[in-house]
């Protein structure tokens, strides 16, 4: 049995009380904003923030500056974090009377995202996405041709390059109610995709095994999916020896995911866990300048102040930037370009031991990190790669973003 909300108000005297407050906050402070040091990421949203660009006539006549300016002046204002996350934080803490409340055992609870909800459901499960043949959006894409689109982009790549698959199923693409697959991308895939590639997949069966590789409150794989899609992949590619997690660190704290953080919503509770690795020195370059990817030294350390709207996937494994190299310094090996969305954050850099370099690209971020567009064929041939792989999940395959710059 499942539970959906209906969408409310939530005591909304007291909520438009907040939401005021706040505005006049922002307001004080958001000619600070203009001149401050500018922050390059949110921890919160798992995403670069944008930057105010200089000012020149070309950008102002086709209009990029102004649009460049509105977007970095919302990224940009001081406390802008604190101030996305505090609302919906003090609004969820708000006292619970005229609040509907459902009480759950052992059952998933259907939420779309990007919503507010006045539910409390008072039990500790799984909070999922609905079938994509159910939600009314999701549906509007499987009878469109952007899965067409895509699939002839890939076969291009295809035909340039030595490329891997590995498709990565979401509660979208199965009805848990009857326990039936409502869509099966990677069949579609198969029966599409032209020349020569190879593909592997995570997929589930059941409730019960879809538990065991996604996290409780957010769309992503937990450590336990990373790893295998990671040991998946390593098989696919013909990697001997994997590497093999030396413990699991966690520091006993509640990770509230994008659902829980969209629809500010904390009933479901599960401790943030991860993998620790002992990998081979190496150099990593975001978005082409020296750093660290993600902060896993921080986490296992407990070098940060614990608030239960971080995002401890994209802070723990690193953001979704433009473009992230690592070189292991393996002449001898292969370079290989990536491109995925957020769910690479998780295995990258242990794929990337057993290459020379690892390009790894997120379509979405490319041109606003890097400054310029992103020609598939231009950028094999410019860093000499001669493998890819794609990491693709329904979301993947159906955001424009996350494809542009493959065809011709």
């Amino acid at each position: 049995m499942k539970y959906n909300y209906v969408m409310k108000r939530r005591l909304s005297f007291q909520e438009n009380y907040i939401f005021l407050v706040l505005i006049f906050v922002i307001f004080l402070l958001g000619a600070y904003g203009l001149v401050k040091m500018p922050a390059k990421t949110s921890v919160t949203e798992n995403r670069t923030l944008a930057q105010f660009q200089h000012f020149t006539l070309k950008s102002f006549l086709d209009g990029t500056f102004q649009n460049n300016f509105e977007e970095a002046l919302s990224d940009q204002f001081i406390g802008s974090e604190k101030i996305r996350t505090a609302y919906g934080e003090v609004i969820n803490n708000l006292p619970t009377f005229g609040l509907d409340q459902l009480v759950c055992t052992n059952h998933y609870i259907e939420l779309p995202g990007n919503s507010f909800t006045n539910t409390l459901f008072n039990c500790d499960d799984y909070m999922i996405a609905p079938a994509m043949t159910i939600d009314p959006k999701q549906k509007s894409l499987l009878e469109s041709d952007i899965l067409a689109n895509h699939i002839e982009k890939y076969n291009h790549v295809n035909d340039l390059a030595d490329t891997y698959y590995y498709f990565i199923e979401e509660a979208q693409s199965f009805n848990f109610e009857d326990g039936t697959r409502v869509l099966d991308l990677e069949k579609e895939l198969r029966s599409n995709l032209n020349g020569s590639y190879t593909m592997t997949s995570l997929q589930f069966d059941s409730y019960d095994e879809f538990k065991k590789y996604y996290y409780k409150t957010d769309h992503h794989w937990n450590y336990v999916g990373a790893y295998k899609g990671y040991q998946d992949i390593a098989k696919m590619f013909g990697i001997e020896n994997p590497a093999e997690p030396i413990s699991t660190v966690t520091n006993h704290e509640y990770f509230f995911g994008s659902r829980s953080r969209d629809s500010q919503t904390y009933d479901s509770k599960e401790e943030f866990a991860v993998y620790k690795f002992d990998l081979p020195k190496h150099d990593t370059y975001i978005n082409r300048k020296l750093g660290q990817y993600g902060h896993f030294e921080d986490f296992e350390a407990h070098n940060y102040k614990y608030k239960k709207s971080t995002n401890f996937y994209g802070w723990v494994y690193g953001g979704d930037s433009g473009e992230v190299i690592f070189d292991f310094h393996q002449p001898e090996k292969d370079d290989i370009l990536i491109i995925s969305n957020s769910f690479d954050n998780a295995i990258i850099e242990l794929l990337a031991q057993h290459f020379n370099k690892t390009y790894a690209i997120d379509l979405r971020n490319y041109k606003r990190d890097i400054g310029e567009d992103f020609v598939f064929s231009e950028y094999i041939k410019t860093n000499k790669i001669n493998k890819v792989l794609f990491v693709m999940s329904p979301r993947f395959i159906y955001n424009e973003e996350s494809n542009q710059g493959l065809e011709l």
